[in-house]
C-alpha cells in the first residue's frame, strides 16, 4: 500500500522540479525528502525521479503515480470537508423516523424549516411506529425518532437512548355529522360506549390504548374496524359506521363530513419526543432538528417544558428563527 505522506512529498516535488525548493516548502530538510521519495520507489517497484544538475524530472511512472496523487489529494481534501460538515451539523445524513399522525404537521413543517436553512444535509424520511422506532435507534438505523406516550401504554425507553419531550397532545373524537352527540361541545368516553369504533391502529403495543382507556372507564369498547390508515378511518367515520379517536396533531386536516369534539378522558392524552441515540452517538444534525421540531411543536399544542434557548443553534452562532 502506498503511503498517503510520501504521494503528497512527491507531489511537492513535481511542482517545484526540486528536492531543495520541495524540502523548503514543506519545512523537511533536503535529506528527509529524499528519503521519502527512496522509500515511495521502493514501495512502488519502478523509478519515479531522475535528479539532473537543475534539480529532478519525472519518469513516466512518476508522472502516472502524480496524477493519481493529485486524485487522492482532492478525494482526502474532500473528505475532510464532508466530516467537518457532519460534525457541524449542516452536512451529511439525517434519517428521521416518524409515526403516522406525527406526519401530518409537525414533521413535514420542522423539516421543511430546517432543509430551507441546512440545505446540504440529506435528511431520509421513513415511518415507522414507535416501538419499532426504539428498537432501531438502539442499532443506529435512525438517527432520530418522533415517540409518543399514553399513560395506559408507558413507553420502554432504552438506556441508550434520550428523549426529549415536544408536546402534549389531547386525543378528539371524529363523529359522523348526524351522530345524537355531535351538538354538545365535549365528550367522555362513557358517552360513547354503546357506538361501534373506528380504530385507527392495525398493530404495536398502542392497539390496547382505546381498549385499556374504555375498560377504565367501564365498559368494552366494541371495535368495528382496526387500519393504520388515517384516510380510511375518515371515511369510515363520515359514513356511519363508527366513532374514532382522532389526535389533535391530525385536527388541521380534517374533512368536511366529521364532527371532532374534545374528550375529557386524561388516560387519551399522549406526550409526544423526539428520541435520539444518547451521548456521543447523537448526530449534531439530529440535536439541531430536535429544535426544530420543538419550535415548530410549541406552534400546535401545550409543551410539555417550559420554553428554553436553543443550545443546539446558538452554539454554531445560527440565528434563533426557523428561516
Amino acid at each position: 500500500m502506498l503511503d498517503v505522506t510520501r504521494l503528497h512529498v512527491l507531489r511537492e516535488v513535481a511542482r517545484q522540479g526540486s528536492l531543495t525548493r520541495a524540502a523548503e516548502t514543506l519545512s523537511f530538510t533536503v535529506s528527509a525528502v529524499s528519503q521519502q521519495i527512496t522509500v515511495l520507489e521502493r514501495e512502488a517497484g519502478v523509478q519515479l525521479l531522475v535528479r539532473h544538475a537543475r534539480g529532478v524530472r519525472l519518469t513516466e511512472a512518476g508522472r502516472a503515480l502524480v496524477r493519481h496523487a493529485d486524485a487522492i489529494h482532492t478525494e482526502l481534501r474532500a473528505a475532510e470537508t464532508s466530516l467537518a460538515a457532519i460534525a457541524q451539523g449542516v452536512g451529511g445524513r439525517l434519517r428521521l423516523g416518524s409515526f403516522t399522525t406525527a406526519n401530518a404537521t409537525l414533521m413535514p413543517r420542522a423539516v421543511s424549516a430546517f432543509q430551507r436553512r441546512f440545505p446540504d444535509v440529506e435528511v431520509e424520511l421513513t415511518e415507522i411506529d414507535r416501538d419499532e422506532a426504539m428498537a432501531a435507534l438502539t442499532v443506529f438505523e435512525l438517527d432520530l425518532a418522533l415517540v409518543y406516550e399514553f399513560p395506559v401504554v408507558p413507553l420502554v425507553v432504552p438506556a441508550d437512548v434520550e428523549l426529549s419531550p415536544l408536546l402534549v397532545d389531547p386525543l378528539h373524537v371524529a363523529l359522523p355529522r348526524d351522530h345524537p352527540l355531535a351538538d354538545r361541545e365535549r365528550l367522555r368516553l362513557t358517552d360513547l360506549s354503546e357506538d361501534s369504533w373506528i380504530q385507527g391502529v392495525h398493530h404495536g403495543s398502542t392497539i390496547d390504548v382505546l381498549p385499556r382507556a374504555g375498560r377504565e372507564a367501564g365498559f368494552e369498547p366494541r371495535i368495528a374496524f382496526r387500519t393504520d390508515d388515517q384516510m380510511t378511518v375518515r371515511g369510515l367515520v363520515a359514513a356511519g359506521l363508527g366513532v374514532a379517536l382522532a389526535p389533535s396533531l391530525t385536527l388541521s386536516a380534517t374533512p368536511s363530513g366529521l364532527v371532532i369534539r374534545p374528550l375529557s378522558e386524561p388516560s387519551l392524552t399522549r406526550t409526544v419526543a423526539a428520541a435520539t441515540p444518547a451521548g456521543a452517538h447523537r448526530l449534531p444534525s439530529a440535536s439541531i432538528m430536535v429544535e426544530y421540531l420543538r419550535r415548530i411543536a410549541a406552534e400546535l399544542g401545550p409543551p410539555c417544558l417550559p420554553a428554553a434557548t436553543s443550545d443546539a443553534l446558538t452554539a454554531a452562532g445560527r440565528p434563533a428563527d426557523l428561516t
